[in-house]
């Protein structure tokens, strides 16, 4: 939605109170405090100080104040034009401060005076700037219901800059209601009509905003031709902003076609100018796409790059769409990964037995040596002194082999310790960030300390396009590495089954989990030792229905209302094999309501020892 918000950062200037008169702060200051002037005089001397101070961006609480002075003076003197303008500066102050019910509100009754004192203008303005929240909160059917109002009472009364704004974002809201015949007759009109009147950002604009939209309609050549009119024209005028979205999705459509040379160059492109002007959402687009080409093309270390460049752009968006999933790694390389650490391992262990196995020969051998010694020591004095020399070289000898071997154990430790902390980075960009997790539950905490570097339990979020609401947390079987290897195959099939497969039924998720658990680690027909798997507990909040379906795996739903503690047990079975029956996992739905409480968790923290006596917690 980043076009939608530059289209409103132009829309909401328009507000601003136009006047010539001299825009000296202290003058106009003046004016206001002379109660000799006319009322009139006072009422746009103070307009033009809120406009001077709103354009300069000043602290916008100390701006609404002023605005509230100024809607109270124009009220007692019944001056509707300056109780409209109050009202407007007002709707944009609240936009910038992102509360868009309060600016609505605001634009609603500035539209309320202008249009019952027929300024016809006026009005048209604050109903465009109505439309545009309208489009901003996906209110899309409110949205083109305003601009068709605008349209069809006050199109006569527009200047020729607002027309292509209103029809562009007509297109817009169209094209978000899947009506692309629409959306492509009002984009075409707005794109014919800015270039009759050299509105050079609103036809760049709806060049980006056509590309994408002959994407959708099946019309490749002629998207990738509208994006590459895009490009041109933005380069041609300096709108490094707008550079980014097309050129990944021309990245994106060149893709499509199977032209992997240009697709990476155009993605490459966008990572570069979203870079230049640090837009994370740019940077995210590009460098995922970028890290997934590189890591095909088994460039291991330009792909780590991009990922890492990737997660930091994505812990910095403020709102992240919920359409960028966290993506996940192949299992063979999850595999190649253990190999190479029990492999390192197992070196470690032979270079510690041969250092044991030195030592003690050594040992044995000087004992031996030592005892003749002292048996001719009497007659052989000087002899023995000179064996004692010897052995005192060959101990020296022996001291630095010895260093020698502690040294390597300590590099194979050194590579061993870099390998988990690897593992580390790999789980943690698999975890869902926090970030992305206050932005879909706002008023909620996780609470993660693993035993380990890295650990056997996880958490994991998503928000679906229909709104509701996953959480979860896992227990896998095993501490530190193992562990942490089961939890990424967890949140593997989390993605697979919820995000990629649409599975919304709680209990379904965890019955295919257990079936796909024991399937990869072949645990059927082989002996009853082989339990690997995880407890779980998952929820699923339906926002509008204010309910949550849970299904667990052990692991049970803690539920608060009205400081009453509802205990929902899960069922008793893992997921994975175990000796009981295969039955299918319950499911368990509670209304919920404001100020009720869900507490999910593992047994890490009750099963921890301390105390005097150094039994559980719990």
């Amino acid at each position: 939605m980043k076009i939608l918000s530059k289209y409103l950062c132009l829309l909401f200037l328009l507000i601003s109170f136009s006047s010539k008169a001299q825009v000296n702060l202290d003058s106009l200051w003046g004016v206001w405090n002379d109660n000799t002037q006319g009322d009139t005089n006072r009422i746009i001397s103070l307009q033009n100080i809120i406009n001077i101070e709103y354009q300069s961006g000043k602290n916008n609480d100390s701006v609404l104040k002023l605005c509230d002075l100024l809607f109270t003076t124009s009220s007692k003197k019944k001056n509707w034009k300056g109780m409209g303008v109050a009202l407007n500066f007002k709707g944009a102050i609240f936009i910038r401060m992102s509360n868009n019910s309060e600016a609505i509100s605001n634009f609603e009754k500035a539209f309320s005076i202008f249009n019952k004192n027929s300024d016809s203008l006026s009005s048209a303005k604050a109903l465009l700037n109505i439309g545009s929240i309208h489009l901003i909160e996906k209110e899309y059917q409110n949205s083109i219901n305003t601009f068709e109002k605008i349209e069809i009472d006050y199109l006569n009364f527009l200047d020729k800059n607002l027309i292509p704004i209103i029809k562009h974002n007509m297109g817009l809201a169209y094209g978000l209601l899947d009506s692309l015949e629409l959306s492509k007759q009002f984009l075409l009109e707005s794109l014919t009509i800015s270039k009759e009147h050299q509105n050079k950002q609103i036809i760049a604009e709806n060049l980006n905003s056509l590309g994408p939209l002959y994407k959708r309609i099946n019309k490749v050549d002629s998207a990738i031709f509208y994006l590459k009119e895009a490009i041109d024209f933005s380069v041609k005028n300096g709108f490094e902003f707008n550079l980014v979205k097309p050129y990944c999705n021309l990245a994106e459509l060149y893709q499509v076609k199977g032209n992997k040379v240009n697709s990476k160059f155009y993605y490459e492109k966008c990572y570069e100018k979203a870079k230049k002007i640090n837009w994370p959402n740019g940077i995210g687009m590009s460098t995922i796409a970028l890290h997934k080409i590189n890591k095909n093309a088994r460039n291991y270390k330009v792909a780590l790059e991009m990922l890492e460049e990737y997660t930091i752009a994505k812990d910095t968006i403020n709102s992240m769409n919920a359409k960028e999933e966290l993506y996940k790694f192949e299992v063979d390389k999850e595999y190649e990964l253990k190999k190479q650490a029990d492999s390192i391992k197992h070196a470690d262990e032979i270079l510690i037995q041969q250092a044991e196995n030195l030592a003690k020969e050594e040992q044995l051998k000087s004992e031996k040596q030592r005892r003749t010694g002292l048996l001719v020591i009497v007659g052989l004095v000087l002899v023995s002194l000179g064996i004692v020399f010897v052995q005192l070289r060959k101990t020296r000898a022996q001291k630095v082999v010895i260093e020698g071997q502690h040294q390597k154990l300590n590099q194979s430790h050194q590579e061993i310790t870099d390998s988990i902390n690897y593992a580390k980075r790999i789980q943690d960009a698999l975890m869902t960030s926090t970030v992305y997790m206050k932005d879909v539950i706002p008023e909620s905490f996780i609470f993660f300390q693993p035993k380990d570097v890295v650990s056997g339990d996880f958490y994991w979020v998503y928000r679906s396009p229909k709104g509701q609401i996953y959480f979860t947390v896992a227990d896998c079987t095993g501490h530190g590495v193992p562990g942490a290897f089961m939890s990424m195959i967890g949140t593997s099939l989390l993605n697979e089954f919820i995000i990629e497969n649409n599975l919304e039924d709680t209990s379904e998720i965890l019955t295919n989990m257990r079936k796909q658990i024991i399937k990869s680690l072949k645990q059927e027909g082989v002996d009853a030792d082989n339990k690997d798997g995880m407890d779980m507990a998952l929820c699923k909040y339906d926002p509008k229905k204010k309910t949550v379906q849970y299904s667990g795996a052990y692991n049970p739903l803690i539920h608060i209302s009205k400081n009453e503690i509802n205990h929902i047990k899960g069922d008793n079975q893992p997921i994975g094999l175990h000796t009981g029956r295969k039955l299918p996992f319950t499911n368990h739905e509670i209304k919920v309501k404001k100020g009720d409480m869900l507490y999910i968790y593992s047994d890490g923290f009750a099963d921890q020892f301390g105390g005097e006596r150094g039994k559980k917690y719990m």
